[in-house]
C-alpha cells in the first residue's frame, strides 16, 4: 500500500499553442497518462474544463488598488486531484503530464 501524505491538485493551464485539433495521438497520450496515474493509485478526482468562450470571469469589487485592470491569463484546462507521499512526487506527476503549456501544483489544505 503506498503511502499518503498530502492531497494535491494539478491545475493544467494551456499556453494556447496547441494546434492539434485533437489529434488521435494526443488523446492517447493523455489517455495513457491517466492510467499511470490509476495504476499507481494517486488518482482521486479529475476533471476537464468547457473551452474559455462558455466561461465567465466574475471582477469582484475588491482589488489591491483601485485603477487595476484585469489581466488576460492562459486557460484553466482541468485538474487532477491527487493523493501522494510528498511535493516532490506531486511534481514527478506533473512534469508526466502531455500539456501545451503549465501544471500548477497546489497543495489541498485540510482542515
Amino acid at each position: 500500500m503506498k503511502e499518503v501524505d498530502m492531497k494535491v491538485m494539478l491545475v493544467m493551464w494551456s499556453d494556447g499553442s496547441y494546434e492539434g485539433g485533437d489529434a488521435e495521438e494526443d488523446y492517447a497520450a493523455w489517455m495513457r497518462y491517466e492510467e499511470s496515474l490509476r495504476t499507481d493509485g494517486v488518482l482521486s478526482d479529475t476533471g476537464q474544463f468547457a473551452e474559455v468562450e462558455h466561461a465567465r470571469a466574475v471582477v469582484t469589487s475588491i482589488s489591491r488598488h483601485p485603477d487595476a485592470e484585469p489581466q488576460p491569463s492562459p486557460a484553466l484546462s482541468g485538474y487532477y486531484l491527487l493523493d501522494v507521499a510528498d511535493l516532490d512526487a506531486a511534481a514527478d506527476y506533473a512534469r508526466r503530464a502531455p500539456l501545451y503549456g503549465t501544471v500548477e501544483v497546489r497543495p489541498i489544505v485540510e482542515y
